[in-house]
């Protein structure tokens, strides 16, 4: 199969946040029931990017063993005005185990979804992605359709992780959207931006004394400078916040 490469990022100058910080984002988006809570879990325990845990979908997650296979990306493809599947960043599967908190996230949002499915009935979505030839390239173009609509025969269905609660699929513009509400309604969090959550993972691994390379390997980055990069621009950044308390003394606050 022939896939793209995700949209680039900056692996370095991105800040991470707190617990605490995580902890209020997720109690607002639990609060408004909103589908984007699932996501968010699971970029901040396992680190996928954004697209990485849109691509998602059950048959890449292993529950009993706690490891799931990063196999596509989703992106919206401005060009082509669609929603696609490819490949991830670095063209590579890898491998991502995972907590006994988020398979404990991951067992009961499976749950809630085969409740949804049976309330919705036939109104509730499949999600599919058809293999389309144009100008020399091959992409997979993403679709919801409900249970009484016609499935054409080159459609294939992907059963994905990550859905509304009417079962279609949750894209990388639903959730960067997400994102700017949580900039306007979490103090604190005005500059909030998904990649955050992988940051933060990064720093947390290595501040709490995973090996490196093993870091590397679990977030896909295609070398350890990057790895290394990310968790120094980290530490530098609470460094920073740490020292800046001295104002706060320094004008009574």
């Amino acid at each position: 199969m022939e896939l793209f490469e995700g949209n680039a990022e900056n692996e370095t100058d991105i800040p991470t946040i707190t617990h605490e910080q995580y902890t209020e984002i997720t109690d607002y988006l639990r609060k408004k029931r909103n589908p984007a809570l699932l996501p968010v879990q699971i970029a901040y325990y396992t680190g996928l990017r954004i697209g990485e845990v849109c691509g998602l979908a059950w048959q890449d997650i292993n529950l009993e063993e706690q490891y799931l296979t990063v196999r596509r990306s989703m992106r919206y493809n401005a060009t082509r005005h669609k929603m696609e599947i490819g490949a991830t960043k670095r063209k590579k599967i890898r491998t991502v185990d995972f907590c006994d908190t988020l398979a404990e996230i991951l067992k009961k949002a499976r749950k809630q979804q085969h409740r949804e499915r049976f309330q919705c009935g036939e109104m509730y979505f499949r999600n599919y992605y058809q293999k389309v030839m144009e100008k020399g390239r091959t992409h997979y173009d993403l679709y919801s359709l409900q249970s009484t609509e016609e499935i054409p025969d080159d459609y294939e269905e992907l059963s994905f992780v990550c859905l509304r609660q009417d079962g279609s699929y949750e894209s990388t513009a639903t959730l960067s959207n997400v994102c700017r509400l949580i900039q306007k309604h979490v103090e604190g969090l005005e500059n909030f931006h998904f990649h955050q959550l992988r940051h933060t993972y990064t720093s947390n691994l290595l501040s709490n004394g995973a090996a490196p390379k093993d870091v590397q390997e679990l977030l896909g980055h295609s070398d350890l400078s990057t790895t290394m990069n990310v968790y120094a621009h980290a530490t530098r950044e609470a460094k920073r916040t740490s020292a800046r308390l001295l104002d706060k003394v320094v004008g009574g606050n």
